[in-house]
């Protein structure tokens, strides 16, 4: 059986998912007292929790205020997708080279569960959809064999998670064929210029969003 949750933890993965869905709007102010109030939790996991929110830049804290629900702004998106494409494209570059059947194997399926999921086209898609997203840009960048480069891919697509989960593709398994291919042919230029093309495609689609 799975550990339960801790408090703090509950707090977090509430309130996070709130701010991402859209439930809690950008601006908003989140008062300590009052969530501890209104999830039954301490004072103490509640301002872990609100911590932990700060430090992924979702909330800003505001003294003898509270904390304030961040905004991703257009300068946000560009600074982020430059970053991304530089990185993601000496990741892939790097995975062409070295990745292995199983990890081949494991983004197949992934796109595979990506297109099963684009064709139900429903309400609990978003989640989901994101969820398969970055765990294939993950397997990517792990295959690299640099963990320092993946964990700091990893934290610019959580940069992005509240504009990505908005993004009506993001599971459409059309987006990674060719970076599949190409990667299955251990083709590196190939490989790269599929991702520069995707990610620069889905930096135009959010930028549309905002």
């Amino acid at each position: 059986m799975a550990p339960r949750p801790t408090k703090k933890l509950h707090v977090y993965e509430t309130i996070k998912h709130a701010i991402i869905s859209g439930e809690i709007k950008p601006g908003e102010i989140l008062n300590e007292a009052e969530l501890a109030q209104k999830y039954d939790t301490g004072k103490t996991p509640t301002r872990e929790a609100l911590l932990l929110l700060t430090h992924e830049n979702l909330l800003e804290s505001m003294p003898r205020v509270g904390y304030v629900v961040s905004r991703l702004t257009t300068k946000d998106l560009l600074e982020i997708y430059t970053l991304r494409i530089l990185l993601e494209a000496e990741s892939i570059g790097l995975a062409a080279e070295r990745i292995t059947p199983e990890e081949i194997a494991r983004l197949e399926e992934n796109n595979r569960l990506e297109a099963e999921l684009f064709s139900q086209n429903s309400a609990r898609m978003t989640a989901a959809a994101y969820r398969l997203n970055i765990e294939f840009h993950q397997t990517i960048a792990w295959a690299s064999g640099n963990s320092r480069l993946a964990k700091m891919i990893e934290g610019l697509i959580n940069d992005l998670e509240r504009a990505l989960s908005f993004d009506p593709y993001i599971a459409d398994p059309a987006q990674h064929v060719e970076i599949i291919a190409s990667l299955k042919a251990h083709d590196k230029l190939r490989a790269q210029a599929a991702m520069k093309t995707h990610l620069a495609e889905t930096r135009l689609r959010i930028l549309k969003l905002f």
